[in-house]
Order: structure tokens, then C-alpha cells, then sequence
């Protein structure tokens, strides 16, 4: 699977390849712990850890200062 950085990830903007079915365990394989994505997405779908995807695997970290998201009009 395809799996691809993004924010202050320590690889931010890297596109690296693993051996996965699940994004925990691309992961795991790539040494970044879970609660260090704040998002995982596939074809701008959100997924879960556990679930079975084919990548690309979008990675995002959690907010900069842990704020909330607001969305202004």
C-alpha cells in the first residue's frame, strides 16, 4: 500500500511503500504510533485503524496546539 505524509508527520510529504492491508498496521510497519494520526483517509474517504484499504493512505496529523477545527463561513 501506497501511504502518504502530511502536517509535521516526522516524514511529512514522503509517498513510501508497505506491505498492509490495514492502516494501523502501515503503522506500525512504518514506526509511527497511532495517536500520532489525527486522520486517515483513502480516495477523500475517512477509514478506521482496523479497516482493510487499498492505498493510497493519506496520514495526517492531529491540529497544530491541539485546537478545534472551526469552520468559518
Amino acid at each position: 500500500m501506497k501511504v502518504v505524509l502530511h502536517g509535521d508527520l516526522r516524514r511529512f510529504g514522503e509517498a513510501l511503500e508497505v506491505e498492509a492491508k490495514t492502516p494501523k498496521e502501515a503503522l506500525e510497519k512504518l514506526g509511527i504510533p497511532l495517536e500520532e494520526a489525527w486522520l486517515l483517509a483513502v480516495d477523500g474517504r475517512m477509514v478506521e485503524p482496523h479497516e482493510e484499504v487499498e492505498g493510497p493512505l493519506e496520514v495526517y496529523p492531529p491540529i497544530a496546539g491541539g485546537g478545534i477545527l472551526e469552520v468559518l463561513p
